[in-house]
């Protein structure tokens, strides 16, 4: 599918790539003349700035050079709108450069400001049709483009959008069914079920697999099935059924919800002792409960059936007591790091980011002070890090959504 809608914006041949009008045409050199394995010997210790600026030379370079420019594509966040664009108009005229892609992390829809239909139209931040209406015109143009993408190796689709929606899901299992993938992830606010056993049954060399879809399954997956697989993103109850003797390492699990709370389960921490690898870096995301116990249980829990965890994470507590963690986390005998994020850390009765005396200096040094009497109580611990949750405001997400806005523009 051939993406043809216009945008205000000029596109360029390829994402902040030169055109061909730009290209020397002069006698080709005696270094375009070496043979292509050497020359792609020598580009390989060029960073892009020097390889685009090579491209601009001959136009024998650039045939050689604009594939590997395609490689490895991240047009993630940190992209501007307009640049994420052009990549997708580049990559909709230019099918020959999909089979070259080896690796993709960033979004689908490149832009929340305008349809392609309409491209001068700004849309409504608060319209949630209008918004759904952009993206399925979006998905319509990229999506397809991945059918072609047959040699990726590493695929990350960061849009956090509804995959259950107009055949969306279809069309990502027929696109990976071609893909022989190393590491695999995937965000959704489907509520209807994501079954991903046929998409894993066909990737033996699967070995990373990091979920944000509550909804995922992997019902009726065999043993057999990746084998491979080392580190996991997801769920606790998802990793229930898929840890079990995989040489899975790291992991990284979302209790999802208090009114099903999973993390303090004892049943799925035996399950996940049944990693055929010891488990040595865990992610824990917990939620904020009445009776601010659950990060006392989910740490005993943790500490009685995986003891040997060297990298321990805790994100998102809303409320962490610092006695729990001052009376649990030394019992990790092994524990090399140790980081504490976006929480809130509660002293008796007092959360660390309200000081009845309002001193910022005072919040610093109750955190540090903190940090530091754990790193007293555990030998094996050198790293150590800590920060508060960050309150949304409804000024941050007009803030967000005007920088959206200026990167489109």
């Amino acid at each position: 599918m051939t993406s043809s809608f216009q945008h205000p914006i000029h596109t360029t041949q390829a994402a902040e790539l030169p055109g061909d009008r730009h290209i020397l045409e002069t006698t080709e050199s005696q270094f375009a003349q070496l043979p292509p394995e050497v020359l792609l010997l020598i580009i390989d210790h060029l960073d892009r700035a020097e390889k685009v600026s090579l491209l601009v030379t001959c136009s024998s370079l650039r045939r050689l050079l604009e594939p590997l420019l395609y490689r490895h594509l991240d047009p993630d966040g940190n992209w501007k709108s307009r640049r994420r664009i052009q990549l997708l108009n580049t990559l909709g005229e230019r099918h020959d450069l999909l089979p070259h892609i080896l690796s993709f992390r960033g979004q689908l829809i490149p832009t929340s400001i305008a349809r392609p239909s309409l491209p001068t139209q700004e849309i409504d931040f608060w319209n949630s049709k209008a918004i759904a209406l952009l993206q399925d015109e979006w998905f319509a143009i990229s999506a397809p483009l991945f059918l072609q993408a047959i040699n990726i190796r590493d695929l990350d689709f960061t849009d956090n959008i509804d995959w259950k929606k107009g055949g969306r899901w279809e069309l990502f299992n027929r696109a990976v069914s071609s893909m022989k993938l190393r590491s695999l992830g995937l965000s959704s606010t489907s509520r209807g079920p994501l079954d991903f056993t046929p998409i894993l049954r066909g990737q033996p060399e699967l070995t990373r697999l990091e979920l944000t879809c509550p909804t995922a399954h992997f019902d009726g997956l065999q043993e057999a099935d990746v084998p491979k697989l080392k580190v996991f993103k997801g769920t606790w109850r998802q990793a229930e059924t898929i840890v079990p003797r995989r040489p899975v390492g790291r992991l990284d699990l979302d209790c999802v919800c208090r009114d099903d709370c999973q993390c303090v389960e004892e049943g799925i921490l035996q399950r996940l002792l049944q990693s055929s690898e010891t488990i040595r870096e865990f992610k824990a995301r917990v939620h904020r409960t009445t009776d601010g116990m659950t990060l006392r249980l989910m740490l005993q829990l943790i500490i009685q059936h995986l003891p040997q965890i060297v990298d321990f994470t805790i994100i998102g507590g809303r409320e962490l007591r610092a006695q729990d963690l001052l009376d649990e986390i030394p019992k990790l005998s092994m524990i090399h790091s140790l980081m504490i994020l976006d929480s809130w850390i509660i002293f008796t009765n007092s959360p660390v980011g309200v000081s009845s005396a309002g001193s910022s200096h005072l919040e610093i040094n109750t955190g540090e002070k903190l940090l530091e009497r754990l790193k007293e109580l555990c030998p094996s611990l050198s790293v150590v890090g800590y920060t508060q949750q960050r309150r949304f405001m409804c000024g941050n997400a007009i803030r967000e959504y005007q920088k959206g806005r200026q990167a489109y523009l």
